[in-house]
């Protein structure tokens, strides 16, 4: 069999993994020892996120490990992680933003509740210039084409076959983008209602509105995605993104909540096809 780098990333994953467990210790104690959070222990040990060769050498300090087996692990490390598209992005980027775009370009789906703004996975350039510009920052000119660069590049996986579901409230298809500006404002709200349109047609994207008068979601802090493994194909990641921070969440009761929020969400919204005719009658009222 090839040794490809997904092979080597799971079996240094499952490596850890023994050597945690021999040395008895919960994965919320190495967290507590390294300065890490739970989820990012959980993530390396699962396989779903790669762990950099400090990284290594630390856990290698905090657990007996066997010189001969220490050597073996730092050979895949190097390796362990298959380089992407956002490697070249590496001093601009979060460890945090890498770690969610890496995380979404090895699932086999995505469900997506967007409260305030599309997933940025349905954003058009000029709307996803709008939300960066959205802040107290003063972001140059030049930052602002980065990160829009970055959210056309993270789209890609949706051309590789991500099974996406989104809903998004009634209030992003007529909430105003460019305030002061009613003639940009409409160009950028037609061009993303027509995005909307386009990326409906996919057959591998869902997509629903929630309206006004279904009430309440079950979720009111607001948006958030969950992942599903390809390996099992059920959800095991949730992320809460925002503009200062990305947030991880994992644990198997979290996560089964968020999936069955996005649930009941999806049964309040309207269906796929009166999802289109009311983009379609935004898209004439603009």
């Amino acid at each position: 069999m090839v040794d490809t780098p997904s092979v080597r990333e799971r079996r240094l994953a499952q490596e850890l993994r023994l050597l945690r467990t021999a040395a008895q210790l919960h994965g919320k104690d190495v967290a507590a020892a390294l300065g890490w959070s739970p989820s990012k222990v959980s993530r390396i040990e699962n396989g779903r996120s790669g762990v950099t060769e400090d990284d290594l050498e630390r856990l290698l300090a905090l657990l007996p490990v066997p010189a001969e087996q220490a050597a073996f692990l730092r050979r895949l490390a190097p390796s362990v992680r298959p380089r992407g598209w956002w490697d070249a992005y590496a001093e601009t980027l979060s460890a945090g933003y890498a770690n969610l775009i890496r995380l979404e370009s090895g699932s086999r789906a995505l469900r997506c509740y967007g409260a305030l703004v599309p997933h940025a996975l349905l954003q058009t350039e000029d709307f996803a210039r709008e939300v960066i510009l959205a802040t107290w920052e003063r972001p140059s000119p030049a930052e602002v084409a980065r990160r829009v660069e970055v959210c056309r590049r993270r789209q890609e996986v949706l051309d590789g076959g991500l099974q996406l579901s989104a809903v998004v409230d009634e209030s992003v298809l007529r909430r105003t983008v460019v305030p002061g500006d009613p003639v940009r404002d409409a160009a950028v709200r037609w061009g993303q209602l027509e995005r909307l349109a386009a990326v409906a047609a996919r057959p591998n994207v869902t997509l629903q509105v929630l309206p006004f008068a279904a009430g309440l979601p079950p979720v009111t802090a607001g948006s958030f995605s969950v992942l599903d493994s390809p390996a099992s194909g059920a959800p095991d990641v949730v992320y809460l993104e925002n503009k200062t921070r990305i947030s991880f969440v994992d644990g198997e009761a979290e996560v089964h909540r968020y999936t069955q929020a996005f649930g009941l969400i999806g049964e309040m919204a309207l269906s796929p096809t009166d999802t289109l005719a009311l983009v379609e009658r935004e898209l004439a009222a603009c």
